[in-house]
């Protein structure tokens, strides 16, 4: 259904064409034009017979690419479509929605002159050695610097980014302070499973679903079985009757393959999400889709009884699609109680095709198909899910850390205000003690920034400089993922306890 997660490696966001071919009046050739002419190829062998200058194959491929971008980016704005769209990945990468890929460990996005990372995946192999803001710049081939901006314009930057498990890769960063720099880090496999359970106590269970991954033969394994061994083996220890609860965390799901909501009656898979949780009842749908013709497909439960056990799911403004059609029929069809915050409200789902494969690179069109129903014929965009609203607050309502080089007394910086937002976390302050989030820098600012460097036993500069900044930034991902700082979990569990 959607994109998103986005902390993997290899993936560049990139517009690409349905089709090459339409009607055009050519000048090229004296021939009489015939309809749906392949204007690429047309204009590609005239220039190849007519054109002053040779066209190397990098640069065919590149045109070819362009006017595939083109078509599909103005049928996307003409209707008005952000979902639709055309991804970049090199042959070499494992595909999305699997359980573990081998990688860095980044989210990176590409620019003009590299490839800035976005963020950092905790604990994974380049975690307090890459940094949000950082730029790749290039990669060290033994002792020769392959600098990106050299390279052909057809080439993939990260394609340099491919790596096998345990081998080390030194890539050229350009760091926020303009210091060009050689990291070394070496590949592991980076667990990323898309459901997986925390331990809260003897009564209380978590699962976490992160996206909704189809079952790929020898590739992965799927949520759907992911999230029902993790359930099956919480079902055998905790969630035994009445008194207890599974909390299910939907929030910054992004969606994904409707297979891991249910099966569609295939033999070959096991029963989704939604069949697993929810009684099967012929006059009450889960939910239905419709596709283009209007063909309207219902989905039912899977179950005989209800599950003895209460379920609480949180949501947020970033649950969207197939997490808020899992979200929609627990309320609704389950009786469960959502919390958190009003979800992203996408009631249009897609498809994926592999469109073309040029040199080591596949090229894949994701298209809007139709629209998905729940509660009968009702959208989510006009009839948002009923959310018991929780604010998030502390560790996890903070944005991510960007360092862009150093700041002092009377400086003023948008960078600046997300280190005082976190420096209000860290020291519990509130109300009139707290430190200003405006982005400039007072005494008070700099006050509490050496104490920071103080109690961390970091060089005291009381400065806001890159060892500083990367500290808080560890810090804070380290913070991010106890679920004792999660400010909706904790206040689902004291409503479950009370």
């Amino acid at each position: 259904m959607e994109n998103r997660k986005i902390g993997i490696l290899f993936f560049a966001s990139v517009l690409l064409a349905f089709f090459a071919g339409y009607q055009v009046q050519t000048f090229l050739v004296t021939n009489e034009p015939e309809p749906f002419l392949d204007v690429y190829a047309e204009i590609t062998e005239a220039l190849d017979r007519y054109y002053y200058y040779d066209l190397e194959q990098g640069e065919k491929d590149a045109a070819f690419v362009a006017q595939m971008e083109a078509i599909v980016n103005s049928y996307a704005e003409q209707n008005n479509d952000p979902y639709t769209r055309l991804s970049a990945a090199a042959l070499n990468v494992a595909p999305t929605g699997d359980e573990s890929y081998v990688g860095l460990g980044i989210t990176i996005t590409t620019q003009d002159n590299g490839l800035r990372v976005e963020d950092v995946l905790f604990q994974g192999p380049s975690f307090t050695k890459l940094y949000p803001n950082d730029l790749i710049i290039g990669v060290m081939d033994q002792t020769t610097a392959i600098y990106f901006e050299d390279l052909d314009d057809s080439t993939l930057w990260t394609s340099y980014l491919a790596g096998e498990v345990d081998e080390v890769k030194s890539l050229i960063v350009l760091q926020p302070n303009l210091n060009e720099v050689t990291i070394d880090i070496t590949y592991e496999e980076i667990l990323t499973p898309t459901a997986y359970a925390k331990s809260i106590d003897a009564d209380i269970a978590y699962i976490k679903i992160t996206e909704f991954s189809g079952y790929i033969q020898d590739v992965t394994e799927g949520t759907a079985k992911v999230f029902s061994d993790v359930l099956n083996s919480l079902e055998d220890d905790i969630l035994v009757d009445e008194t207890d609860t599974l909390i299910l965390d939907l929030r910054n799901n992004p969606g994904g393959s409707l297979t891991a909501l249910h099966n569609q009656g295939s033999q070959g898979l096991i029963p989704g999400i939604t069949q697993q949780l929810l009684i099967r009842n012929v006059e009450t749908p889960l939910f239905s889709m419709i596709n283009k013709i209007n063909l309207q497909e219902d989905y039912l439960g899977g179950l005989s009884v209800a599950k003895p056990y209460d379920i609480k799911v949180l949501v947020n403004e970033h649950s969207a699609s197939a997490a808020e059609v899992l979200a929609a029929a627990l309320s609704v069809n389950g009786g469960y109680e959502l919390y958190g915050n009003y979800t992203y409200g996408k009631d249009v789902y897609q498809n994926t095709v592999l469109l073309e494969t040029i040199n080591t690179i596949r090229y894949y069109l994701t298209y809007t198909e139709g629209n998905w129903l729940y509660d009968g014929d009702k959208k989510v965009s006009e009839y948002p899910l009923d959310v018991n609203l929780i604010e998030q607050t502390g560790y996890l309502g903070l944005s991510n850390l960007y360092f862009d080089g150093d700041l002092s007394i009377d400086d003023v910086s948008a960078y600046l205000v997300r280190f005082q937002e976190f420096l209000n976390v860290y020291f519990e302050l509130d109300g009139i003690s707290m430190i200003r989030t405006d982005g400039y820098f007072d005494q008070t600012t700099e006050d509490y920034i050496l104490l920071f460097q103080q109690e961390q036993s970091l060089l005291q500069t009381s400065i806001l400089d890159m060892q500083t900044a990367n500290h808080m930034f560890n810090l804070l991902k380290t913070y991010q993922q106890d679920l004792t700082y999660d400010n909706q979990v904790e206040q689902v569990i004291d409503l479950i306890r009370s």
